[in-house]
């Protein structure tokens, strides 16, 4: 698939989606609300967080991150988790 399949005006979500996978930024997992950040779409994301964090350290605001959290139900779909 090289084209959009969706027009912005007409279906916003979807045609992001296209643009996004199709420009190969991100690129979906089989666990839903899961996606690879491809190289450099993660380029761009390193660069964002480094702006980011020394903005929020002249604030003398502490940096926190919460990882990733999967539902019992879809850890359960998984062949591969014991």
């Amino acid at each position: 698939l090289l084209a959009l399949q969706y027009k912005k005006s007409e279906d916003f979500a979807m045609w992001y989606s296209n643009v996004i996978t199709l420009s190969e930024m991100i690129a979906y997992y089989d666990i839903s609300g899961c996606y690879i950040l491809r190289p450099w779409s993660y380029k761009m994301w390193d660069l964002i967080q480094n702006w980011f964090n020394i903005e929020i350290e002249k604030l003398g605001v502490e940096n926190s991150y919460f990882p990733l959290f999967v539902s019992k139900d879809r850890l359960e779909k998984e062949d591969h988790v014991e």
